[in-house]
């Protein structure tokens, strides 16, 4: 019943710790179970975080972390990418260096890295089907991936006016392509 689920939510005890995910505050065999959703690939040392996971969990635990695939089947992030490539400047001026952003969701190279540290009977689970249906038009993608993401939107903010513009227009053109003018959502596998 509800009022039971209420007073045993109300009974778990959470503690919030600030810190690294590449340079976990716990010590060894501390947890059974890490959840990363959509965090790997932001992280500037990726493999940092897995091995401290490892560190950090007790012998059978499980790491979980979702990632995008590659573009070439991420619709949204290959319309912005093959965008800013054709028409703007992928590589702007500033802009720290940071991991390949796409690595992990390549289920082959997660898992190879993973068995190198140590991680047994792991599995992999694609998520196919998934899809961004709330983006209506090429102009919805581009706010979205502005103000969404962290470095798609600094390599869009370091675009000159013109090539902003180029850029968006061809999202525009890229998305319609893409979608039939808007007939089925961008899919957006993980």
């Amino acid at each position: 019943d509800a009022q039971l689920q209420q007073q045993q939510s109300a009974q778990i005890k959470v503690d919030f710790v600030e810190g690294s995910a590449e340079a976990l505050p716990f010590p060894e065999n501390t947890f059974d179970s890490i959840v990363c959703n959509f965090g790997i690939l932001h992280f500037y040392n990726p493999g940092s975080f897995l091995r401290e996971s490892y560190r950090v969990l007790r012998p059978g635990g499980k790491v979980s972390f979702s990632a995008w695939a590659p573009p070439a089947r991420t619709e949204g992030f290959s319309i912005a990418l093959e965008s800013i490539a054709e028409a703007g400047n992928p590589d702007v001026e500033g802009l720290p260096e940071g991991p390949a952003f796409f690595d992990y969701g390549d289920s082959e190279q997660a898992m190879t890295v993973l068995q190198e540290l140590g991680f047994k009977d792991m599995n992999s689970i694609e998520l196919s089907d998934m899809t961004w249906d709330n983006v209506q038009n090429g102009e919805m993608l581009y706010k979205i991936l502005l103000d969404g993401t962290s470095r798609t939107r600094e390599v869009l903010l370091g675009q000159t006016p013109e090539e902003t513009a180029a850029i968006q227009s061809l999202m525009v053109k890229k998305y319609n392509d893409v979608t039939d003018g808007g007939k089925r959502p961008l899919s957006m596998p993980a």
